[in-house]
């Protein structure tokens, strides 16, 4: 797996926050599902660098 980029962490840490706050309030665990299902997908585009930054570059 790639390491991710500063916009990756970003969003990924972002996405994890809002899944375990959404998944407690709503107690429902297809939030919790689709919350891990966002992550697996951004760590894919990560893999193939769709989540790159323009700052990372410098």
């Amino acid at each position: 797996m790639k390491p991710l980029s500063k916009k990756a962490k970003l969003v990924v840490s972002w996405t994890a926050l809002m899944t375990v706050v959404g998944t407690a309030v709503l107690h429902q665990w297809q939030f919790f599902a689709l919350g891990c299902a966002s992550i697996a997908v951004l760590l894919i585009a990560n893999h193939y660098d769709l989540l790159n930054d323009s700052e990372d570059k410098k």
